[in-house]
């Protein structure tokens, strides 16, 4: 059965009952429907019998979906397998959750619309482009952690609100707890080198796949296309050479022989110089020689999470013309916008992270725990004094009391809504965690 038709009823390997109310889109793999099962509106992915027919192991494939949905979704940013259905004329789909209001493709973040001259979605702001790579990030750490590895990753995967960076993931089927290759043709431009060569997807390759995804989101243009690698015909041998046997990143300053440029790399080249050293050197190091060869030295999620921890932290609003650009504690920067000077003079260390004192910056629980928490919730905020704005304060936006030690060992009370003085040595304890203002 090549097409499900509207009005179709089938039935699941659970005995529960779907209707066909609508066609939603096709794809290489099979086609998307919206449907009833259960009382609710799903989704339904019902595979072309050609895709089918290409796996090496169709039962196989058939039986990972049934244990995967057994075990469940990693986290709840996972529109995850939850009804398989029958064999039907040598065919099968699966139901997952349908796909909010307000989240557009990642897609659709890198692709140009002529005729409004702008990105076809766009991030509200960078915090929100922040937000969107901790999500994809701390999906993939789930993941793994898990046992769990994917066998086809591209930008078609994730579903992103440009307003505030929430991220579902998708296409979740080909996700293996044992990394076993099931045939699945994937996009070589996202592969690890290794799996483009015939080798076994794993945690390993997927922090590659995770390193492009992060890229295209910070640069837009792909981190290994640039004049060596994007000749006037592109074949398959080219293709994998380019992505297999011997790829270059475009910005690697030890080989500059697939070097970025001013035709292929426009967004590259622009927004390379204004993210910081230790975002950039991520990217070196994800995409230099000990990554795209053996024994594939791959940056892990860990890593990631914090750098982009980091980066969001310095992110702050200009007071010279209210857009976000980045300030770094204790130093004296321009807005990437105006131009306007930003100077941070002081900051909150805490055992992990640390927080400038400039106003507008956010803190959230995590960066304040000693070992880890939630990366979402924000429990303080940087504010200016409104008499004198070279003094800050940090806001108590959490439900609990947070107290202050003076430097002449002075305690004092910081109520919610409160605010602490951000002045040198003050030490503030939340919880178990202590940050020193420095």
């Amino acid at each position: 059965m090549a097409e499900l038709k509207v009005g179709y009823k089938g039935r699941t390997v659970y005995n529960s009952t779907f209707t066909i109310l609508e066609f939603l889109g096709g794809g290489g793999q099979g086609n998307v429907y919206r449907v009833e099962c259960g009382g609710k509106e799903m989704a339904l992915k019902w595979y072309h019998k050609s895709t089918i027919e290409k796996m090496k192991n169709p039962q196989e494939f058939y039986e990972n979906l049934r244990a995967n949905i057994k075990k469940g979704a990693p986290t709840k940013n996972f529109l995850w397998p939850v009804e398989l259905s029958n064999w039907i004329d040598g065919s099968f789909g699966y139901i997952m959750p349908l796909r909010p209001n307000g989240y557009e493709e990642l897609t659709r973040f890198l692709l140009w619309d002529p005729k409004t001259r702008r990105m076809k979605a766009s991030f509200a702001n960078i915090t929100a482009r922040c937000n969107a790579a901790i999500n994809i990030i701390e999906g993939f750490r789930a993941l793994h952690n898990d046992g769990y590895s994917y066998q086809d990753l591209n930008n078609g995967n994730f579903f992103i609100n440009p307003a505030n960076g929430d991220v579902l993931i998708c296409d979740n089927d080909n996700v293996s707890e044992r990394g076993v290759n099931f045939g699945i043709a994937g996009k070589q431009r996202y592969m690890a080198p290794e799996v483009v060569m015939g080798g076994s997807p794993d945690k390993r390759s997927d922090r590659f796949s995770l390193a492009v995804i992060l890229f295209r989101m910070l640069f837009i243009e792909h981190p290994l296309e640039g004049k060596y690698s994007t000749p006037p015909c592109m074949t398959p041998e080219l293709e994998k050479k380019f992505y297999g046997e011997d790829p270059v990143f475009v910005l690697d300053p030890e080989d500059d022989r697939n070097a970025a440029n001013n035709q292929l790399n426009t967004n590259t080249l622009r927004f390379w110089k204004i993210y910081p050293d230790y975002i950039r050197n991520l990217f070196i190091q994800s995409f230099g020689k000990s990554s795209v060869k053996p024994p594939y030295d791959r940056v892990i999620e860990m890593t990631w999470l914090d750098a982009f921890v980091k980066l969001r932290s310095e992110t702050v609003p200009c007071p010279h013309c209210g857009k976000e650009t980045f300030i770094a504690p204790k130093y004296s920067v321009n807005c990437m916008y105006c131009g306007g000077q930003l100077t941070c003079t002081d900051s909150i260390k805490f055992k992990r992270f640390e927080l400038p004192a400039f106003g507008g910056a956010k803190l959230y629980d995590g960066m304040a725990s000693d070992t880890e928490g939630d990366f979402h919730k924000i429990i303080g905020e940087v504010v200016r004094n409104k008499k004198d704005p070279s003094k800050h304060a940090l806001r108590n936006l959490s439900d609990q009391t947070w107290s202050v030690k003076l430097p002449d060992n002075t305690v004092k009370n910081v109520e919610p809504q409160g605010i602490m003085p951000i002045n040198k040595d003050y030490v503030l304890t939340i919880g178990r965690s202590e940050g020193t203002v420095e």
